[in-house]
């Protein structure tokens, strides 16, 4: 299917990861892996790579950090001409991978990042919007700083000022929110003006207020955040079941208000790398919206075979093809077999 070129925009932080090879602890590790993503930064990529123009906001400063991570960025097809330059340092985070029955563990380092320091009126949304059909966001954004969910909410305002369908991925991070305000005392507002929301029960339940029955299982997440919000359009949850840490299967619901539609459960046994699930996972429903108009059970399908893709590839972003997504949502499986 032929698509709309029009950008996607996707707002947020480019960061660095450092991990220890392999599984070693942090206190093991003696040299670490670089590489640069972030949840909307994912999100980009992710679309860039199944044929979309994607264009990623975001402020850095023009060290050599900074600059290698907007390179790295650009080489997966996205376009970085809206990155800004400011701030003392690029964010970083370090990932501690785990295995079996050690949990994976992240350590923040992002104060005074650029995008830590961000305020309003240093990026022209209406310029940014100009040709421009989608608008993605998220919760880590607002929870960075008091100054970036103002930013937040000055993009959002004037994307639906300018018609452009915004999507959050709602994306609590317990370690962020330090600024003084609590996530429901600023998500709510911003979500009640997006399309397109994903996010978990514990999203709901913390960063909306959103209440949950006693009968009520993850399933039903889109369901409740869509009658605490009914003008959102479409609600999405990923279903997540952790055996170990190195063992999850996934799979996605998705409520158009009227019907909720489930994708099959694909199990993954041995991941090789669980961060960025949930960002192709949304990328995965931003196409679908855009390509497979109101065919929201293959909508569904294709984020949730998007997102078992990316436990396959190293790194934050899913560099899984438009091909391969469609024959794994389309039960094309193949296993094991070589492409020759």
């Amino acid at each position: 299917m032929e698509l709309n070129k029009s950008d996607i925009i996707c707002f947020g932080e480019l960061l660095l990861r450092l991990s220890p090879p392999g599984h070693q602890l942090i206190r093991q590790a003696k040299t670490y892996e670089a590489n640069y993503g972030g949840a909307e930064a994912n999100v980009a990529a992710s679309l860039a790579c199944l044929g979309h123009k994607s264009r990623f906001v975001s402020r850095l400063p023009t060290n050599a950090i900074g600059l290698a991570a907007k390179s790295q960025l650009a080489a997966y097809g996205v376009d970085t001409d809206y990155i800004i330059s400011g701030g003392e340092r690029v964010g970083t985070y370090f990932l501690e991978t785990g295995t079996m029955h050690r949990n994976s563990s992240v350590i923040y380092d992002r104060a005074f990042s650029g995008m830590a320091t961000i305020e309003k009126g240093m990026i022209n949304w209406e310029d940014i919007f100009q040709h421009s059909q989608w608008f993605h966001w998220s919760g880590i954004t607002a929870g960075l700083s008091a100054t970036a969910a103002e930013v937040c909410m000055e993009a959002i305002a004037t994307a639906k000022k300018m018609g452009i369908v915004v999507s959050c991925d709602l994306n609590y991070r317990s370690k962020l929110w330090q600024y003084g305000k609590s996530p429901a005392s600023i998500m709510p507002e911003l979500v009640s003006m997006s399309d397109l929301v994903l996010g978990g029960k514990d999203d709901a339940r913390i960063m909306l207020g959103v209440e949950f029955g006693k009968t009520d299982d993850y399933a039903d997440t889109p369901v409740r955040i869509k009658e605490h919000f009914p003008d959102v359009k479409w609600v999405a949850t990923s279903l997540r079941k952790s055996y170990s840490a190195s063992h999850n299967s996934i799979a996605g619901v998705l409520s158009d208000g009227d019907k909720v539609y489930r994708s099959m459960v694909y199990d993954m046994p041995v991941m090789v790398d669980r961060v960025g699930g949930g960002d192709a996972f949304m990328a995965g429903l931003i196409h679908g919206m855009l390509t497979y108009s109101e065919n929201y059970q293959y909508i569904i399908d294709f984020a949730a075979a998007a997102s078992c893709l990316k436990h396959t590839i190293p790194g934050d972003i899913n560099l899984a093809g438009l091909q391969e997504i469609e024959q794994l949502c389309k039960g094309h499986h193949d296993a094991g077999r070589i492409a020759r």
